[in-house]
């Protein structure tokens, strides 16, 4: 079941335009798409305001620094008619192609992690549908249905099988043994009737968000008498969307919005940890009715990035038309939305020796994260802008990998292709807001920089970095890929000079989706600061087969690249620092050049109140 897409905004917050880019990262010359979308009174469409901004500091608080933005003369019109584009959430399969059978046998075995009252489909095929609530199976299909009522237990493997033809149709369930004290158990129900198997095939819904399926599917299979028609083995190709056919009639099929694989399936029995192993241990796909890695909205405008445009932090403004115009009688960013991008120094022509790496991996952990006005340990739970408001409205904006599943699972992929609500200035100082401070800095100490995005470093590796003498990282830079550690140490080894400015940095491995760079996969594994843990023996990332968690747990500690790392947390504030004789030495004069010599350093901020913290 999607999420409604129509509450109301708390607390007077309007957010009637939102929208995201894609790519992310571009260079002069390339065409970006934005993909806006319309809501609340102006969900039928309205015009909304267009203008390019040089995004320099988006902490819009009194006491921040301000937005400082600075518009472009852009190749774009005044205004465009947005129209609502839904959010529709829910991972499934699809299988095209099959033959019409009007006498077979379909199976597959099923985990069921949340049941309600109402239905949920475990597939779908034409007019047969087999779904599931907490009352037990159905099976439905033109002309006829069958019930077997029971009461259906979460997290137990179940074998399901439809066969039909010659006038009969049979339904059969068999619940797995759980364990030595738990017994299987046996029902089945029959009836008279002509059931004809044809059309797509839908694993986990009835339709794109509508009645999915919370849960675990393995082995799907369809047989027509004694020749196999299909049989799917979901422990293949786990590091895609691809649903590989072993039958050799080549049905492959092809999942939507990322369900989670190389996880445990009915026969895993803890002798091993890694689907590299025995796979036959990990032919399970679970499906989330919450799933959302891309909302797949079409551009509402493009823009090709002018030849002569500097590498730097930018935005596409929209604003609704009539919508306030003053950002600080607006610095709630009600009315109108922000949708920043970056833009890279055209290739072999650097524009500055400073490169800013822009920690894009930990906007997309952080992406939608809800902490801020939750039972959290960050406080007070006040929405304060309509970023907040939006999110806390829209469940079906899809999560942060900090969160839960409706299932109580965790949230182990996330991903830049949907609206990222603290992705934009206005918003809380965390993640890219908060390292709008360096930018506004660097601006303010007229220090010419090129941006560089985590996504750029997974994909080119040290390359990425190596016209630069120096790179400078934001306020988090948390979550690293094995391609973006060892780019970065690659380049350290070549000389370069790092200035890491965050805390809690190169913690967790991640992995990236190796067809689309825009989805990013964690696995939590058996230590660290965490807000969930993976199940045991699912250790191990379906994009890239690599063994996660931390970084420091795989022999490779942040104190290796930078010198320091991360042992604790507290959000109390912040404090300063006591000078120490070896910050005065002359071999580091440079890095203290321009600062008020004293005992105590940073004092002050308007972050946490000092230099020292959060």
């Amino acid at each position: 079941m999607a999420v409604a897409s129509d509450h109301a905004l708390p607390q007077g917050f309007s957010k009637d335009v939102v929208g995201y880019c894609d790519p992310l990262s571009v260079r002069p010359g390339e065409v970006l798409g934005f993909k806006l979308s319309t809501w609340g009174t102006a969900a039928e469409g309205a015009p909304v305001e267009l203008a390019i901004v040089r995004l320099v500091s988006g902490d819009s608080r009194p006491h921040g620094t301000g937005l400082i933005e600075e518009p472009l003369q852009a190749d774009l019109p005044a205004t465009v008619t947005v129209s609502h584009q839904p959010l529709i959430t829910g991972s499934y399969g699809v299988v095209q192609g099959l033959p019409t059978l009007e006498a077979g046998t379909v199976e597959l075995k099923l985990f069921p992690t949340l049941l309600r009252a109402e239905r949920c489909t475990v597939f779908t095929m034409g007019a047969v549908t087999v779904s599931i609530s907490a009352d037990g199976f159905y099976l439905v299909w033109a002309g006829g249905d069958l019930f077997i009522q029971t009461s259906v237990q979460l997290r137990r493997w179940y074998h399901l099988s439809v066969t039909f033809g010659h006038g009969s149709v049979h339904l059969a369930v068999q619940k797995l043994p759980g364990g030595a004290a738990e017994p299987a158990g046996n029902w089945q129900a029959r009836a008279a009737g002509e059931l004809v198997l044809e059309g797509n095939l839908i694993f986990a819904a009835r339709a794109p968000g509508d009645a999915h399926f919370n849960g675990r599917l393995e082995a799907p299979s369809i047989t027509g008498g004694d020749a196999v028609v299909a049989a799917w083995d979901f422990s293949r190709a786990v590091d895609s969307a691809r649903l590989v056919d072993t039958s050799g009639h080549d049905h492959h099929g092809t999942l939507y919005q990322t369900p989670t694989r190389a996880v445990a399936g009915a026969t895993w029995d803890g002798t091993v940890q890694s689907y590299h192993v025995d796979p036959s241990h990990y032919g399970a796909v679970h499906f989330h009715e919450d799933d959302l890695t891309d909302a797949g909205w079409t551009d509402s405008i493009t823009w090709q990035v002018p030849d002569d445009l500097p590498s730097g932090q930018y935005a596409l403004r929209a604003r609704l038309q009539g919508a306030v115009d003053d950002w600080a009688a607006n610095a709630d960013g009600n009315g109108e939305d922000y949708i920043p991008f970056f833009v890279r120094a055209r290739p072999g022509k650097p524009g500055a020796a400073l490169a800013y790496l822009v920690p894009t991996a930990s906007y997309l952990a952080y992406a939608n994260q809800r902490l801020g006005f939750s039972d959290t340990v960050f406080g007070d739970p006040r929405l304060r802008n309509a970023n907040d408001a939006f999110l806390y409205a829209h469940e079906d904006a899809g999560y942060s990998m900090y969160e839960y599943h409706r299932d109580h699972s965790g949230v182990h992929f996330s991903s830049r292709l949907r609206p990222v609500l603290n992705l934009k200035p206005k918003t809380g100082t965390w993640a890219f807001n908060a390292d709008t401070h360096i930018t506004a800095w660097l601006d303010a100490i007229d220090e010419p920089f090129d941006v560089v995005t985590d996504e750029d470093l997974h994909l080119e590796g040290a390359a990425a970095l190596a016209p630069y003498r120096t790179v400078i990282t934001g306020t988090h830079p948390e979550y690293y890929s094995t391609e973006m550690r060892e780019g970065l140490s690659d380049w350290l080894t070549t000389g370069g000079r790092l200035m890491y400015m965050g805390g809690n940095g190169f913690y967790w491995r991640v992995a990236f989706d190796p067809a689309n760079a825009a989805i990013m996969e964690v696995r939590r594994a058996e230590d660290g600061t965490r807000a969930w843990i993976a199940n045991p023996g699912e250790y191990y990332h379906q994009f890239s087969g690599e063994y996660g968690g931390l970084w420091r747990r795989l022999g490779k500690p942040p104190n290796e690249l930078v010198g320091i790392g991360f042992a604790a947390q507290g959000f109390d504030g912040g404090t300063y620092f006591r000078v120490q004789p070896g910050a005065l030495d002359p071999r580091v004069a440079f890095a203290v050049e321009g600062i008020d010599v004293g005992e105590l350093w940073g004092q002050f901020g308007n972050q946490g109140g000092g230099a020292a913290g959060e």
